[in-house]
Protein backbone atom coordinates (compact mmCIF):
# COMPACT_ATOMS: atom_id res chain seq x y z
CA UNK A 1 0.00 0.00 0.00
CA UNK A 2 1.42 3.30 -1.10
CA UNK A 3 0.59 5.24 2.08
CA UNK A 4 2.87 2.95 4.03
CA UNK A 5 5.86 3.86 1.88
CA UNK A 6 5.08 7.50 1.25
CA UNK A 7 6.25 8.66 4.67
CA UNK A 8 9.76 10.24 4.75
CA UNK A 9 11.56 8.70 1.80
CA UNK A 10 14.81 8.39 3.71
CA UNK A 11 17.03 5.40 4.18
CA UNK A 12 15.68 4.86 7.67
CA UNK A 13 12.18 4.50 6.27
CA UNK A 14 13.36 1.98 3.72
CA UNK A 15 14.69 -0.17 6.55
CA UNK A 16 11.42 0.12 8.46
CA UNK A 17 9.30 -0.52 5.40
CA UNK A 18 11.37 -3.60 4.65
CA UNK A 19 10.32 -5.10 7.96
CA UNK A 20 6.75 -3.83 7.89
CA UNK A 21 5.35 -6.74 5.90
CA UNK A 22 2.28 -7.10 3.76
CA UNK A 23 -1.06 -5.69 4.86
CA UNK A 24 -4.01 -7.46 3.21
CA UNK A 25 -6.63 -5.06 1.85
CA UNK A 26 -9.40 -5.21 4.41
CA UNK A 27 -10.50 -1.59 4.69
CA UNK A 28 -14.06 -1.10 3.52
CA UNK A 29 -12.95 1.90 1.50
CA UNK A 30 -10.95 -0.40 -0.77
CA UNK A 31 -13.92 -2.70 -1.48
CA UNK A 32 -15.60 -0.50 -4.06
CA UNK A 33 -16.07 -1.76 -7.65
CA UNK A 34 -13.21 -1.26 -10.06
CA UNK A 35 -13.78 1.65 -12.46
CA UNK A 36 -13.61 1.04 -16.18
CA UNK A 37 -10.01 1.83 -17.18
CA UNK A 38 -9.51 4.44 -19.84
CA UNK A 39 -7.69 3.27 -22.94
CA UNK A 40 -4.75 5.57 -22.30
CA UNK A 41 -4.47 4.44 -18.70
CA UNK A 42 -4.47 0.80 -19.67
CA UNK A 43 -1.82 1.35 -22.32
CA UNK A 44 0.42 3.18 -19.86
CA UNK A 45 0.58 0.27 -17.44
CA UNK A 46 0.80 -2.61 -19.91
CA UNK A 47 4.57 -2.80 -20.64
CA UNK A 48 5.61 -2.83 -16.98
CA UNK A 49 2.83 -5.25 -16.08
CA UNK A 50 3.84 -7.66 -18.85
CA UNK A 51 7.49 -7.50 -17.82
CA UNK A 52 6.64 -8.13 -14.17
CA UNK A 53 4.33 -10.99 -15.11
CA UNK A 54 7.13 -12.67 -17.05
CA UNK A 55 9.50 -12.48 -14.09
CA UNK A 56 6.77 -13.38 -11.60
CA UNK A 57 6.09 -16.68 -13.33
CA UNK A 58 9.49 -17.96 -12.20
CA UNK A 59 10.21 -15.83 -9.13
CA UNK A 60 8.60 -16.96 -5.85
CA UNK A 61 9.36 -13.63 -4.18
CA UNK A 62 6.83 -11.95 -6.50
CA UNK A 63 4.12 -14.57 -6.19
CA UNK A 64 0.79 -13.77 -4.54
CA UNK A 65 0.63 -15.10 -1.01
CA UNK A 66 -1.67 -18.00 -0.18
CA UNK A 67 -2.85 -19.63 3.01
CA UNK A 68 -4.41 -18.23 6.21
CA UNK A 69 -4.60 -14.61 7.38
CA UNK A 70 -5.10 -13.31 3.87
CA UNK A 71 -1.95 -15.10 2.72
CA UNK A 72 1.49 -15.67 4.25
CA UNK A 73 4.99 -15.34 2.74
CA UNK A 74 6.52 -18.39 1.10
CA UNK A 75 9.44 -18.57 3.51
CA UNK A 76 10.39 -22.04 2.30
CA UNK A 77 10.91 -20.68 -1.21
CA UNK A 78 13.20 -17.77 -0.28
CA UNK A 79 16.34 -17.75 -2.41
CA UNK A 80 18.68 -14.76 -2.32
CA UNK A 81 19.50 -15.14 -5.99
CA UNK A 82 15.87 -14.24 -6.80
CA UNK A 83 15.94 -10.93 -4.91
CA UNK A 84 17.52 -8.52 -7.44
CA UNK A 85 15.21 -9.56 -10.28
CA UNK A 86 12.20 -9.43 -7.95
CA UNK A 87 13.05 -5.90 -6.80
CA UNK A 88 13.55 -4.69 -10.37
CA UNK A 89 10.29 -6.23 -11.58
CA UNK A 90 8.29 -5.00 -8.57
CA UNK A 91 9.52 -1.43 -8.93
CA UNK A 92 8.77 -1.48 -12.65
CA UNK A 93 5.28 -2.82 -11.99
CA UNK A 94 4.53 -0.10 -9.45
CA UNK A 95 5.69 2.64 -11.82
CA UNK A 96 3.38 1.16 -14.45
CA UNK A 97 0.50 1.31 -11.99
CA UNK A 98 1.33 4.95 -11.23
CA UNK A 99 1.49 5.75 -14.96
CA UNK A 100 -1.96 4.23 -15.42
CA UNK A 101 -3.36 6.56 -12.74
CA UNK A 102 -1.80 9.69 -14.20
CA UNK A 103 -2.84 8.75 -17.75
CA UNK A 104 -6.53 8.62 -16.82
CA UNK A 105 -8.19 11.46 -18.77
CA UNK A 106 -11.09 11.69 -16.31
CA UNK A 107 -11.03 14.28 -13.50
CA UNK A 108 -9.43 12.95 -10.34
CA UNK A 109 -11.77 11.25 -7.87
CA UNK A 110 -11.38 9.05 -4.83
CA UNK A 111 -12.32 6.04 -6.95
CA UNK A 112 -10.00 6.60 -9.93
CA UNK A 113 -7.02 8.05 -8.05
CA UNK A 114 -6.89 7.24 -4.34
CA UNK A 115 -8.16 3.65 -4.57
CA UNK A 116 -5.71 2.53 -7.29
CA UNK A 117 -2.92 4.47 -5.59
CA UNK A 118 -3.55 2.53 -2.38
CA UNK A 119 -3.55 -0.72 -4.34
CA UNK A 120 -0.35 0.12 -6.21
CA UNK A 121 2.88 -1.54 -5.19
CA UNK A 122 1.49 -4.83 -3.94
CA UNK A 123 4.32 -6.78 -5.53
CA UNK A 124 6.94 -4.48 -4.03
CA UNK A 125 5.33 -4.81 -0.59
CA UNK A 126 5.67 -8.59 -0.86
CA UNK A 127 9.29 -8.45 -2.00
CA UNK A 128 10.20 -5.96 0.72
CA UNK A 129 8.90 -8.38 3.33
CA UNK A 130 11.53 -10.91 2.25
CA UNK A 131 14.09 -8.10 1.97
CA UNK A 132 13.41 -7.16 5.58
CA UNK A 133 13.86 -10.76 6.74
CA UNK A 134 17.23 -10.98 5.05
CA UNK A 135 18.20 -7.59 6.44
CA UNK A 136 17.23 -8.26 10.04
CA UNK A 137 17.56 -12.04 10.49
CA UNK A 138 19.43 -13.66 7.63
CA UNK A 139 22.04 -11.10 6.66
CA UNK A 140 25.11 -12.35 4.86
CA UNK A 141 27.93 -10.82 2.82
CA UNK A 142 25.99 -11.74 -0.32
CA UNK A 143 22.83 -9.99 0.88
CA UNK A 144 24.76 -6.94 2.05
CA UNK A 145 26.18 -6.54 -1.44
CA UNK A 146 22.64 -6.55 -2.85
CA UNK A 147 21.50 -4.17 -0.11
CA UNK A 148 24.28 -1.70 -0.89
CA UNK A 149 23.27 -1.73 -4.56
CA UNK A 150 19.52 -1.47 -4.07
CA UNK A 151 19.15 0.92 -1.12
CA UNK A 152 19.84 3.94 -3.38
CA UNK A 153 17.60 2.46 -6.09
CA UNK A 154 14.73 2.03 -3.63
CA UNK A 155 15.19 5.59 -2.43
CA UNK A 156 15.18 6.86 -6.01
CA UNK A 157 12.07 4.81 -6.73
CA UNK A 158 10.21 6.28 -3.76
CA UNK A 159 11.27 9.82 -4.64
CA UNK A 160 10.23 9.29 -8.25
CA UNK A 161 6.69 8.54 -7.11
CA UNK A 162 6.55 11.32 -4.53
CA UNK A 163 7.85 13.88 -7.02
CA UNK A 164 5.53 12.79 -9.82
CA UNK A 165 3.84 16.12 -10.55
CA UNK A 166 0.93 14.60 -12.46
CA UNK A 167 0.21 12.17 -9.64
CA UNK A 168 0.40 14.84 -6.95
CA UNK A 169 -1.93 17.10 -8.94
CA UNK A 170 -4.54 14.34 -8.94
CA UNK A 171 -4.11 13.66 -5.23
CA UNK A 172 -4.33 17.39 -4.51
CA UNK A 173 -7.45 17.69 -6.66
CA UNK A 174 -9.19 15.05 -4.55
CA UNK A 175 -7.89 16.56 -1.30
CA UNK A 176 -9.12 20.05 -2.18
CA UNK A 177 -12.20 19.04 -4.18
CA UNK A 178 -15.88 19.05 -3.30
CA UNK A 179 -15.92 15.25 -3.17
CA UNK A 180 -14.05 15.27 0.15
CA UNK A 181 -17.19 16.45 1.95
CA UNK A 182 -19.12 13.43 0.65
CA UNK A 183 -16.58 10.77 1.65
CA UNK A 184 -16.85 8.62 4.75
CA UNK A 185 -14.52 9.53 7.64
CA UNK A 186 -12.19 6.60 6.92
CA UNK A 187 -11.98 7.55 3.25
CA UNK A 188 -11.21 11.18 4.10
CA UNK A 189 -8.49 10.01 6.46
CA UNK A 190 -6.85 7.98 3.70
CA UNK A 191 -6.85 11.02 1.41
CA UNK A 192 -5.40 13.21 4.17
CA UNK A 193 -2.61 10.75 4.94
CA UNK A 194 -1.64 10.39 1.29
CA UNK A 195 -1.73 14.13 0.64
CA UNK A 196 0.30 14.90 3.77
CA UNK A 197 2.79 12.21 2.83
CA UNK A 198 3.37 13.83 -0.54
CA UNK A 199 3.48 17.39 0.81
CA UNK A 200 5.89 16.58 3.63
CA UNK A 201 8.27 14.71 1.37
CA UNK A 202 9.05 17.21 -1.32
CA UNK A 203 6.09 17.04 -3.69
CA UNK A 204 5.62 20.81 -3.46
CA UNK A 205 9.28 21.55 -4.21
CA UNK A 206 10.39 22.83 -7.60
CA UNK A 207 13.57 23.09 -9.63
CA UNK A 208 16.86 22.75 -7.78
CA UNK A 209 15.14 22.15 -4.45
CA UNK A 210 13.41 19.06 -5.82
CA UNK A 211 16.65 17.69 -7.28
CA UNK A 212 18.48 18.43 -4.04
CA UNK A 213 15.84 16.59 -2.02
CA UNK A 214 16.20 13.51 -4.23
CA UNK A 215 20.00 13.61 -3.96
CA UNK A 216 19.87 13.89 -0.16
CA UNK A 217 17.54 10.90 0.11
CA UNK A 218 19.71 8.79 -2.14
CA UNK A 219 22.83 9.67 -0.15
CA UNK A 220 21.03 8.93 3.13
CA UNK A 221 20.10 5.52 1.78
CA UNK A 222 23.74 4.78 1.01
CA UNK A 223 24.95 5.99 4.42
CA UNK A 224 22.26 4.17 6.37
CA UNK A 225 23.03 0.91 4.61
CA UNK A 226 26.78 1.30 5.15
CA UNK A 227 26.29 2.13 8.83
CA UNK A 228 23.90 -0.77 9.46
CA UNK A 229 26.21 -3.22 7.72
CA UNK A 230 29.24 -1.93 9.64
CA UNK A 231 27.40 -2.43 12.93
CA UNK A 232 26.40 -5.94 11.89
CA UNK A 233 29.94 -6.81 10.84
CA UNK A 234 31.22 -5.54 14.19
CA UNK A 235 28.66 -7.62 16.08
CA UNK A 236 29.71 -10.72 14.18
CA UNK A 237 33.17 -10.31 15.69
CA UNK A 238 32.02 -10.14 19.31
CA UNK A 239 33.93 -12.39 21.70
CA UNK A 240 32.94 -13.04 25.32
CA UNK A 241 35.63 -14.27 27.69
CA UNK A 242 34.51 -16.26 30.75
CA UNK A 243 36.54 -17.43 33.72
CA UNK A 244 36.23 -20.85 35.32
CA UNK A 245 34.57 -19.24 38.33
CA UNK A 246 31.82 -17.81 36.10
CA UNK A 247 31.16 -21.30 34.79
CA UNK A 248 30.88 -22.82 38.23
CA UNK A 249 27.93 -25.13 38.67
CA UNK A 250 27.49 -25.81 34.97
CA UNK A 251 27.68 -29.46 33.87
Amino acid sequence: MIAKRILPASAALIALAACAGHTPESAESMQQPEPEPAAAAAAAGEPAAEEAATVQADNPLLAEWTGPYGGVPAFDAMELEDLPAALDAAMAEELGEIDAITADPEPATFENTIVPLERAGGALDRVMTYYGIWSSNRSSPEFRAIQAEYAPKLSEHSTRIIQNDALFRRVKAVYEGDEMATLRPDQRRVVELIYDGFARNGATLTGEAKARYAAINERLAELHTAFANNVLADEEGYVTYLTEDQLGGLP
